[in-house]
């Protein structure tokens, strides 16, 4: 058999068969060329509707609009799992796409990395970005560059549940990316709004403490207000204010149990309730476990109070195992002024009096114990 030097196949899908061949063959693939979209015009990709029930809580929404009016405003609301954080941010993006419709809105669920990179490929396939879907396409550095130029309009990304530092600050599956935090830029037309329960990961997303707004409990007028729209009624007051003191006036603990109660009407009640919470420990953990389902939470994300609690604890312990037995031990004590010194190590207290006596002499003679006891010793928890 004759050897052949070369083969090509044209664009036309021809060309030469060949049984065997001791040279290079070279094949050209011809794609055809990615049609040209029209830009389309600002939108919103909130995956929640708006909560019919929302409660305003103070000025919250207020402090959140004033800053991410700011040109590359950032802003993170901060705490624990149930507060409300999501649901603020729901609400607020609502807000905005109803009164802006020139800006636009993007939400990006922030739990994993594989998460982020489907928000950026959201943004990427909302504002019809060219070449997002070549094979090789760099889709977080095409968003970057949209939402780096002042051109696309006025833009918020809200990053929900960014609760693991490594998401946006690991090198992640591809070590020649940039970290994901990379790809939100600080440019004068956008803004970004966060929600975490990792108060670093906040600092470190929107620069600094001055850019985050803590968010706990409700105040009790809010928490009664949500248990009346979330029951439709409230016929009985005085159970509906012990019961909301009860459940610490937590937002997803409340409707959590008023879940429970309308469906279980007419046989349940807030009286009801109330008197099976306060029969004893399992009793308030397995009503605390309930899962009655929350229409406007993230799919996999429990509604129950106790689950969300549990998974927040989970994850300091496995970023952390000495915090986690930390919080161990201080939940077997009173929650109000536990002494630092009944949980430091004993070893501890020798490395303290060292300092002690390394910071008295820096300060001087004119330093009291008074000054240093202040600075140091003086430490104690408190639950207000």
């Amino acid at each position: 058999m004759a050897q052949i030097p070369s083969a090509s196949f044209g664009p036309l899908n021809q060309g030469l068969q060949v049984g065997q061949s001791y040279a290079p063959i070279n094949a050209e693939f011809h794609l055809p060329p990615e049609r040209l979209e029209t830009p389309p015009p600002p939108s919103a990709t909130i995956p929640f509707s708006r909560d019919p029930d929302f409660v305003d809580r103070g000025d919250i929404l207020d402090q959140i609009d004033q800053r991410c009016s700011e040109p590359a405003g950032r802003v993170a609301l901060v705490g624990l799992g149930g507060v409300g954080k999501s649901q603020l941010a729901i609400e607020y993006a609502h807000r905005t796409a109803a009164k802006e419709p020139d800006r636009w809105v993007f939400w990006v669920h922030a739990g994993t990395q594989a998460r982020v990179e489907e928000g950026l490929k959201a943004i990427a396939d909302a504002v019809k970005l060219p070449g997002r879907r070549q094979p090789k396409a760099d889709v977080p550095q095409l968003v970057y560059s949209w939402l780096s130029n002042e051109r696309n309009r006025r833009w918020i990304v809200i990053l929900d549940s960014a609760d693991d530092v490594d998401v946006f600050f690991g090198a992640g599956s591809n070590p020649e990316r940039r970290p994901l935090a990379a790809y939100f830029p600080q440019s004068p037309n956008g803004s970004l709004l966060v929600t975490t329960r990792i108060k670093d990961l906040a600092y470190k997303l929107v620069g600094g403490y001055k850019n985050t707004i803590e968010i706990g409990p409700m105040a009790q007028s809010d928490a009664l207000l949500l248990l009346e729209r979330k029951l439709s009624l409230l016929s009985d007051k005085d159970s509906a204010e012990e019961l909301v003191r009860a459940l610490e006036y937590v937002p997803l603990a409340i409707s959590q149990a008023a879940a429970y109660i309308q469906r279980r009407s007419p046989r349940s009640s807030v009286k009801k309730y109330l008197v099976e919470f306060r029969k004893g420990e399992s009793n308030r953990a397995w009503l605390l476990s309930h899962d009655e389902g929350e229409f406007r939470r993230e799919g996999g994300a429990s509604s129950a109070i106790l689950v969300t609690w549990q998974i927040s604890f989970e994850h300091i312990r496995s970023k952390r195992a000495s915090a986690a037995d930390l919080l161990s031990l201080m939940s077997f004590f009173d929650r109000q002024g536990i002494p630092e010194s009944l949980l430091r190590p004993p070893h501890m207290e020798g490395v303290i009096q060292e300092r002690r006596s390394t910071v008295q002499h820096d300060l001087g003679s004119n330093s009291s114990d008074d000054e240093i006891d202040n600075d140091e010793t003086d430490n104690g928890f408190e639950d207000n």
